[in-house]
């Protein structure tokens, strides 16, 4: 289960992940196109895993690309936060060093407002 919002007055894309099944990838990858065509460049992105589950090693590969297309699209910063260990080296190792993560929200935030 996720969640996709773009807002265009801070120009930034917020996701909500819970989980992501493998027959959730392709939902997932859709609807994060149609925000990617909504963005500015500039763009900043958030996502909260501060609930998820370490995705599978399948969805975790299958979703590696979207960083790319976010890059291409014209991210600048993206934040996450989590209290896992464990899923900060995930993003590491799906998205490099286009993410930074954080434990709190407010620092993430304060992160991408800077």
């Amino acid at each position: 289960m996720f969640q996709i919002s773009y807002d265009p007055a801070k120009n930034r894309v917020t996701v909500r992940v819970l989980s992501i099944t493998m027959d959730e990838v392709e939902t997932y990858k859709q609807e994060y196109s149609k925000v990617m065509d909504q963005v500015k460049p500039g763009f900043t992105g958030l996502t909260d895993l501060s609930e998820g589950k370490l995705f599978t090693q399948d969805v975790a590969l299958a979703l590696a690309p979207l960083g790319e297309l976010s890059v291409q699209k014209g991210l600048t910063k993206w934040a996450y936060y989590t209290g896992s260990a464990v899923s900060k080296m995930q993003m590491k190792r799906m998205f490099g060093d286009i993410v930074v993560s954080f434990e709190k929200l407010d620092e993430a935030e304060a992160y991408l407002n800077n």
